[in-house]
């Protein structure tokens, strides 16, 4: 499946090609391409519209995914 990934500050996006969908391996593609200001992160994620938001410590949204099979 193909995840792509946008975070607002900076106006960041890419796409990553994964093989199982967990938080883990959506947070180690954040910290790594995201250029986000903490490791303290939360994400929601809708199976129903294939989107998730990607939060800060403080619940603000800092960016989003979307999930494509």
């Amino acid at each position: 499946m193909t995840v792509n990934f946008n975070i607002l500050k900076g106006n960041i996006s890419w796409n990553a090609l994964i093989h199982q969908l967990n938080s883990d391996i959506l947070l180690r593609h954040i910290l790594m391409c995201g250029n986000v200001d903490t490791v303290d992160l939360q994400l929601s994620y809708c199976e129903d519209t294939g989107k998730g938001k990607i939060l800060n410590n403080d619940n603000q949204l800092i960016g989003n995914f979307s999930t494509y099979f």
